[in-house]
């Protein structure tokens, strides 16, 4: 005596849920899979009815292996063992049978016959395939959903597949690459277990109206809504339903997507769940070259991250059109992989403030031109610019020369002490003289008295003020403004 009865209505009202596309997969599936070379599927109304009849008939010159199995529930499927067939658990005529009226299998081996009395044997046999017919109830809008579903496949390359006699376009792949996934083969005592294994991952552009899927093989198995469809050429990890996927596997597939797809993402994607999740779960397999162009397209390429330790250099990054980069904006995980690519590095090292006057010891000392080895020249611009200091900020103005053209900096300023550096000016800017050159750095120099934050708009009413006085003085006492005139002794540091 058989342990269990299947209720096969109850069944039917199961499967109802999952939409009546399903079944129309399972049949085509289960004739990719074999040696085929066609496959029609035809699906009509039945005039003057609420039924369907539903046709899949293919061409394999051996048709059903084994014609139990058309009926019989989870035996054992020789597909199991091939991670690069479709089919696990011997469950889709199954299914598709419990949501039928009546039905008939034919192949090579015989017929059977599903009506109200039963099932039936028959003798008649195919010269070569198989055909499943069966009448269902469907409405209209089933019958509509039925047929977008079906033009959403992506049959196998050699295998001409048709809907009520047109043929489902081949889809021309944006990119195809070889990965290693999980997936499920069955074990010698047939039991599923879960393995790796490398396989082929196809990549497409999803038709106009479509939301993107994950594919297995061909069949539309997870919808991700992401960029683009994804068709693996193996079986994919799903639940029993067959309509989801682990998350874990999820994030894989989307990171050897955004690798391989890179150049062709938009700032969209770059913002999108599906690139951040990559980067969350996978952010330590992705070349430096993906997270860069996230990073650019997210950010812009002149970008930096905002540094604590240096708030003048965050302000003077934005001065020189960087955009900076918040902790908040990036989880953990991303900026783990933004620091790994060197994408994102903070505005200390891009836009470092002066620090020649800072009292952090970790500070470089500066490279100082000992005052007897200046220049006439730069004794002269010394000179005026310690004396237009004094009487543009009423305080004692102080003059260093360094020397160091790895110090990214024309000249600072701060309490009082003015720095030119020579390795970035240059001898001919001292001897030139050019007064308009000199004036505006001293002026920008000069700010800083007031405010050290370029951004800032004391800084801004700084330099309006003291230029505004400097005239005042160029006016009043023009002799001030030649340079090499003697006005007292040289006070330099």
């Amino acid at each position: 005596m058989q342990w269990f009865e299947v209720d096969k209505q109850g069944l039917a009202k199961l499967l109802e849920r999952k939409g009546k596309s399903f079944a129309l997969f399972e049949l085509i599936q289960n004739a990719w899979d074999e040696n085929t070379s066609t496959v029609d599927v035809g699906l009509d109304r039945i005039p003057g009815t609420r039924r369907v009849r539903l046709v899949v008939e293919d061409d394999n010159p051996d048709g059903f292996a084994n014609l139990a199995h058309a009926f019989t529930l989870f035996a054992d499927s020789s597909k199991k063992g091939d991670a690069g067939k479709r089919g696990r658990f011997n469950l889709g005529e199954k299914m598709t049978l419990a949501l039928c009226d009546e039905a008939e299998i034919a192949s090579t081996k015989g017929a059977v016959m599903f009506t109200e009395a039963g099932r039936v044997n028959r003798r008649v046999k195919r010269e070569r395939g198989s055909r499943f017919e069966g009448i269902l109830k469907m409405t209209d809008e089933e019958m509509r959903e039925c047929a977008e579903a079906v033009r959403r496949l992506i049959p196998p390359d050699g295998i001409e597949t048709k809907f009520n006699s047109q043929v489902i376009p081949a889809r021309v792949s944006l990119a195809e690459f070889e990965a290693t996934l999980p997936t499920e083969i069955a074990d010698a005592d047939g039991v599923l277990r879960r393995t790796q294994r490398k396989t082929v991952v196809r990549v497409f552009d999803p038709k106009p109206g479509e939301t993107a899927m994950i594919y297995e093989m061909g069949i539309p198995v997870v919808e991700t809504g992401d960029r683009w469809h994804v068709d693996i050429q193996q079986k994919v990890p799903v639940s029993f339903d067959r309509d989801n996927c682990p998350p874990a596997y999820l994030a894989k597939v989307r990171a050897l997507v955004l690798e391989h797809m890179q150049s062709c993402l938009s700032a969209e994607d770059a913002n999108a769940t599906w690139v951040r999740d990559a980067i969350q779960r996978h952010g330590d397999e992705l070349s430096g070259a993906a997270v860069e162009r996230v990073m650019d397209l997210r950010f812009g390429e002149k970008r930096v991250a905002f540094d604590p330790s240096d708030p003048e250099a965050n302000h003077r990054a934005v001065a020189e059109g960087y955009q900076l980069v918040y902790g908040a904006q990036l989880s953990k995980q991303e900026w783990d992989a933004a620091r790994r690519a060197g994408a994102i590095i903070p505005a200390g090292q891009v836009t470092p403030s002066p620090k020649p006057y800072s009292d952090d010891p970790n500070a470089d000392p500066l490279k100082v031109v000992p005052e007897a080895k200046w220049t006439p020249a730069i004794h002269a611009v010394a000179n005026y610019a310690m004396r237009i200091g004094e009487r543009l900020l009423g305080c004692p103005v102080s003059v260093t020369i360094a020397s160091d053209v790895t110090w990214p900096f024309a000249a600072t300023y701060g309490t009082g002490r003015l720095a030119f550096n020579l390795g970035r000016l240059g001898h001919t800017w001292f001897e030139r003289g050019d007064m308009a050159e000199i004036n505006d750095l001293l002026l920008h120099e000069f700010a800083h008295h007031f405010s050290m934050n370029h951004l800032d708009a004391a800084y801004y009413e700084a330099i309006s003020r003291l230029g505004g006085k400097m005239v005042k003085l160029a006016l009043d006492e023009p002799g001030l403004f030649v340079l090499g005139a003697d006005r007292g002794a040289s006070r330099a540091a």
